[in-house]
């Protein structure tokens, strides 16, 4: 797949680029190209090669099979819709998260529409495929390519071969494991999780938290 990540060229999407190089056209997006350009240099070297480019989010959105939104929930509005007229069918994927820090601990924050998955379907054209994942996944693990994360993704989404297609992303990064969480209405519950683990591990002293659903025997 040509897969684009708009806003990518923070940690969040160079661990994502890292992650899925090998096997897909990876698209860093941002709103200076050559931004975008030295993000997608920088994967290159890390690889030692890949099918990865640089470029404005507008162009990365348009040549794309699948767009991962990259951006803190702040931008979410501006950049969404200053994309809208790009997206012609592409499956959307958002790990936004809405949340808030007052010095002492994390606060989940939602928008009016209940999460940023809502949001996002909101200010995208009608019809548009948005699967929500990758909430609880520590971007600087993501990052590492020899290290097993050992964690579980939820996926929240409304259209079953949309969310299946991410699966399929997940099962790329090693060790991690995709769990359906329901519909994209959902996703409020899995956004609330981020918060939750990033306060837990500040004051436990855990590093690279995430979260794993076992099954008592």
């Amino acid at each position: 797949m040509r897969i684009a990540l708009v806003g990518g060229t923070g940690d969040i999407g160079s661990g994502f680029a890292l992650r899925w190089a090998e096997r897909h056209e990876i698209i860093i997006g941002s709103r200076k190209e050559d931004k975008a350009q030295e993000s997608a240099a920088h994967v290159r070297g890390v690889l030692g090669g890949g099918n990865v480019i640089g470029t404005d989010n507008k162009s990365a959105v348009e040549s794309s099979d699948l767009v991962v939104l990259c951006v803190p929930h702040e931008h979410l509005i501006s950049v969404t819709s200053d994309l809208k007229g790009s997206y012609s069918g592409q499956v959307v994927v958002s790990p936004v998260v809405p949340m808030s820090y007052n010095g002492k601990h994390f606060t989940f924050t939602p928008p009016a529409e209940g999460c940023a998955a809502l949001q996002a379907q909101s200010l995208l054209p009608d019809g548009t495929r948005i699967v929500s994942a990758f909430h609880t996944i520590c971007a600087a693990a993501l990052q590492n390519r020899s290290r097993e994360l050992q964690g579980d993704v939820m996926i929240c989404g409304d259209d079953i071969d949309s969310k299946e297609v991410v699966a399929g992303l997940v099962r790329e990064v090693n060790a991690l494991r995709p769990l359906d969480a329901g519909p994209l209405s959902a996703s409020s519950l899995v956004e609330s999780l981020t918060p939750m683990l990033l306060n837990v591990a500040r004051r436990n002293k855990i590093k690279d938290a995430g979260i794993k659903i076992i099954q008592e025997r």
